[in-house]
């Protein structure tokens, strides 16, 4: 019994010394957590040091403001409190007031014109326009930016988590498949190009090895693609990602892609689209992708195509779409085929959702699959720019979704048509469509940022 007891006593003694002391330091943080603005202006007024001490880490200063008091802030900053202290995370009083629970815009102009650094990082590497963004606060994100603050450092950051993910796995994807795919290669590919353009970090010899992998699934069946005698599945979407991929790699047209620009030109149907068996949503089961690509694909790389191409956008004119991949590739296949934009660009953007970001069918939440791809198709058709509303509400969207390895999540929802295969990326049986989304949104990112005049043979 006696053990017993001793052993509760030791148990609650523990407890108790876990339990910690919030006794302020000083009467100044008595007040400041009272959120008693005018007991913090009378023991200021009576020789308080607004500097003075600290609780659990935290300034004086900096409670105040996580309080959202803006005139106990105010009050302490005339007084000499230093506005670039920070708290044991490194964050300071902007971070706090642009980004806190308790905003407050006037604080923020404020510390900005007190010479407080808009871009000043945490110990993590936020920064107060990361915290505004983080809480979709466009105005405040608008409001920083104005005040000299720039997002440039994490997207460059972001995409090269990205573009590192996917170059780790698409290698892996050509050996366990034994094939090459637009979700591991091709979209890759171009989001691999748009960041080297703007000088940022990509593997060069795992992008040249993708380019012989893609090249070595086609080479061997080139003389069936030329006699249509060679069975491929979903020609209009599968080789022309195929195409597109190795052309934003800077592969040159040879006898092996005028054969696969033949291939996918057989598909094309009498009223101008091209046919496609849409069994594997969102990425293979759409007309309009099908369209578009092949579009694209045959100015490429195909010979004499000019016909195919203006059958192709009459169709696109159209064609109503149904889902946000539908309305992603009419724009695309419209701005390719250098036709007029103007109604499928509104209508892609009616679709924005108030958190930024683009859902791939109305009642599915918004996926960074259908955001980045939203995104490229209003940068690539020109109708948007990266200082533009819609633009960066969607790059706030993609920062704050992407997950700390580089990646975005995205469940699938199609059907096990093809036989799963581990390619390493994250995400189990999500990974392949996961992929495709780390693309896109890798790609729209990079398509955010000025190109650089010259890009070193290491892609940086």
């Amino acid at each position: 019994m006696q053990r017993i007891l001793f052993t509760a006593l030791l148990a609650v003694s523990f407890a108790a010394a876990q339990i910690p002391d919030f006794k302020p330091p000083t009467p100044l943080f008595a007040a400041v957590l009272r959120n008693d603005a005018p007991a913090v202006a009378k023991l200021l007024e009576n020789g308080a040091d607004p500097n003075e001490g600290r609780f659990f880490g935290f300034p004086a200063l900096v409670l105040a403001v996580i309080n959202g008091n803006e005139p106990m802030a105010l009050v302490m900053l005339a007084a000499g409190a230093d506005a670039k202290a920070t708290d044991r995370n490194g964050a300071n009083a902007l971070m706090w007031a642009a980004g806190g629970e308790r905003p407050n815009a006037r604080l923020v102009s404020d510390l900005l014109k007190r010479g407080v650094d808009a871009n000043v990082q945490n110990n993590s590497g936020e920064s107060a326009l990361t915290w505004a963004m983080r809480r979709g606060d466009m105005e405040m994100a608008a409001r920083l930016e104005e005040g000299g603050a720039s997002n440039a450092a994490a997207i460059r950051k972001a995409v090269e988590s990205a573009v590192a993910m996917l170059q780790k796995s698409g290698p892996q994807f050509v050996k366990v498949s034994g094939c090459v795919s637009c979700h591991h290669q091709s979209v890759p590919q171009m989001a691999y190009a748009a960041a080297r353009e703007r000088g940022m970090r990509v593997a060069g010899d795992v992008s040249a090895q993708q380019v012989t992998a893609v090249m070595a699934m086609f080479k061997p069946i080139r003389e069936g693609m030329e006699k249509g005698t060679v069975n491929l599945p979903n020609p209009g979407i599968s080789v022309s990602y195929s195409l597109l991929g190795v052309a934003a790699e800077g592969y040159a047209a040879d006898e092996t892609t005028a054969a696969m620009a033949m291939a996918i030109a057989r598909t094309q149907l009498p009223e101008g689209s091209f046919a496609v068996l849409p069994a594997r949503p969102p990425i293979e089961a759409s007309g309009f992708t099908s369209t578009a690509l092949s579009i694209r694909a045959l100015q490429l790389y195909g010979r004499g195509m000019e016909g195919r191409v203006e059958a192709a956008a009459r169709w696109l004119r159209n064609a109503a779409p149904l889902t946000n991949e539908d309305r992603t590739m009419k724009l695309l296949g419209l701005s390719w085929a250098g036709a007029n934009v103007e109604t499928a660009a509104a209508d892609l953007l009616a679709q924005q959702r108030p958190d930024g970001g683009w859902a791939q069918l109305a009642g599915l939440e918004s996926d960074a699959y259908a955001t980045g791809q939203a995104m490229v198709a209003l940068r690539e058709a020109g109708v948007v720019k990266p200082s533009d509303g819609p633009y960066k509400h969607g790059i706030a969207y993609l920062l704050r979704t992407q997950l700390p390895d580089g990646t975005w999540h995205v469940r699938t929802r199609s059907s096990p048509v093809q036989q799963f295969k581990e390619s390493g990326f994250p995400h189990g049986r999500d990974q392949w469509i996961s992929a495709a989304a780390t693309g896109w949104a890798a790609w729209a990112l990079a398509l955010s940022q000025p190109k650089i005049a010259a890009v070193s043979s290491e892609g940086f």
